[in-house]
């Protein structure tokens, strides 16, 4: 029997955060969410592009809320999480992200663009909310991509900005979104340790055609859009993975859940197992200490 939005358990009174909830995946998430009963909070960097988000998803029921953002900023980030304050959480949805950026481009503090943001700026941000987290007990929820399980996501921690690479748009993406699951990976595993409540996981939550691609152009935009609308998921269902991982019982230290099949369409989440450099601890700790480093947040577990 396939897993939809309408297995979703009621979430009433539960805290839910959604980076990047103003359109596209984090839409959808937080729109299926606030149905159930959650208060949700949508962040992101446009607080015009926000509002309206927000007064779309009231306009069907539901307790949403705007705060601005942005995850390439981590003094954005830091002043974000100091107005969230000790607010228990029960969700933390790291949904947000860009993708192929064309030139090599800086965040604030100088990180390339996609590990900076998809990667950096969701692990500052878990980390300033941790006390918030473990207060609720919270599930964390980090999106992937198929991307990450490609050749091209040859992920070196000791060179984050990919110094040592040429830039090409897909490959600095797919970096960062492996990069993602190790994060969520290696959250689970200390936060498993110290029994803090807190659970992680990594989601892939297949494809449909949203603002993520706008960076993609020409004839690779062409293609691309087709077969996304060939094999992928209408805008309405694609939330049904990220979802599924929110409240799936029993997450563990392996667990990737994606898409059980090919034509999305005709898919159910499943837990289709870690890339094979996520299973890596000693890789994983590494990364997680440059994270550490380059952020300065430490998550203390």
């Amino acid at each position: 029997m396939r897993w939809n939005i309408s297995n979703l358990p009621r979430q009433d009174g539960r805290n839910v955060i959604v980076t990047g909830g103003a359109s596209g995946i984090g839409f959808q998430v937080a729109q299926a969410l606030g149905k159930k009963g959650a208060h949700v909070t949508i962040l992101g960097r446009d607080a015009a592009k926000g509002e309206q988000a927000i007064a779309q998803l009231r306009s069907n029921g539901g307790n949403y809320n705007f705060d601005q953002m942005d995850l390439a900023s981590l003094a954005s980030i830091e002043s974000f999480a100091a107005r969230w304050d000790s607010r228990p959480l029960q969700l933390l949805m790291n949904v947000a992200g860009v993708m192929a950026v064309p030139q090599r481009e800086l965040t604030a503090e100088g990180v390339e663009m996609h590990m900076g943001t998809n990667f950096l700026g969701h692990f500052a941000l878990t980390g300033r909310l941790l006390a918030a987290l473990t207060s609720g007990s919270a599930r964390v929820v980090t999106v992937s991509a198929l991307v990450a399980r490609f050749k091209m996501a040859d992920l070196d921690p000791d060179d984050l900005q990919a110094k040592q690479k040429p830039y090409t748009p897909m490959g600095a993406y797919a970096r960062s979104k492996l990069a993602d699951i190790m994060f969520a990976v290696e959250l689970q595993r200390r936060a498993g340790m110290i029994h803090s409540g807190v659970t992680s996981v990594a989601v892939d939550p297949g494809t449909a055609n949203t603002g993520l691609q706008r960076h993609v152009s020409g004839a690779a935009a062409v293609v691309g859009s087709a077969l996304t609308n060939l094999i992928g998921y209408p805008i309405a269902r694609v939330a049904e993975n990220v979802l599924f991982a929110a409240t799936m019982e029993k997450p563990t230290e392996d667990t990737l859940i994606a898409p059980s099949f090919f034509i999305q369409r005709f898919a159910s989440p499943r837990d289709v197992g870690l890339p094979t450099l996520a299973r890596n601890q000693a890789v994983r700790e590494r990364l997680w200490q440059k994270a550490e480093s380059l952020t300065g947040v430490h998550f203390g577990i």
